[in-house]
Formats: structure tokens, C-alpha cells, sequence
């Protein structure tokens, strides 16, 4: 796990420079704060969202799979929508 969060956290790092240097050079001046006060509202605000989605499904397995168990069933969902964003933003990104 400690791995798995290194990774993670180095590639949050990595996203947050290449993202904030992109919207520096490319969006003008005026509309800056605007641009990443919109970013912002969408990273944070959700958060909430995907908070309150893995509490309704450890609530919805917690009977039937035991408490251990829905705990991490969270894990394996995220996981996999993270694959299924991966697959599609590599097929979208392909360069022919």
C-alpha cells in the first residue's frame, strides 16, 4: 500500500506541474483565476461526491458481504474506473 501511495501521490504531483504550467501559458491572463478557480470547483467539489458514493456502497454490501469486505469493494470499484478512464483516454489520445 505504502508503494501503491507513493506512486500515486508522485503522479498527482506530476499532474498538478504540468497542468497549472499548461493553463499559465495558454490561457490569457485576464481569465487565469477564472480557468482555475473552475478547475478548483470541479477537482474539490468532487470529492464530496465520491465520498458519499463509496459510503452508499459500503452501505448497500456492508449486510450481505460483512463490514471487511464492503470497506474494500470501495477500492476495487475505484480501481476499476480508473482502468476504464485509462482505456478510453488512451484510445482518445492515440496519435496516428
Amino acid at each position: 500500500m505504502a508503494a501503491a501511495l507513493f506512486f500515486v501521490m508522485a503522479a498527482d504531483m506530476l499532474w498538478n506541474v504540468i497542468a497549472v504550467s499548461w493553463r499559465q501559458r495558454h490561457i490569457p491572463p485576464a481569465l487565469l483565476g477564472r480557468v482555475n478557480s473552475i478547475y478548483r470547483f470541479f477537482g474539490w467539489g468532487s470529492m464530496p461526491l465520491g465520498a458519499m458514493a463509496g459510503g452508499l456502497l459500503v452501505s448497500a454490501l456492508d449486510q450481505e458481504l460483512g463490514r471487511e469486505i464492503a470497506l474494500r469493494a470501495t477500492f476495487v470499484c475505484a480501481g476499476a474506473a480508473c482502468a476504464v478512464l485509462l482505456a478510453y483516454a488512451l484510445a482518445k489520445l492515440r496519435l496516428e
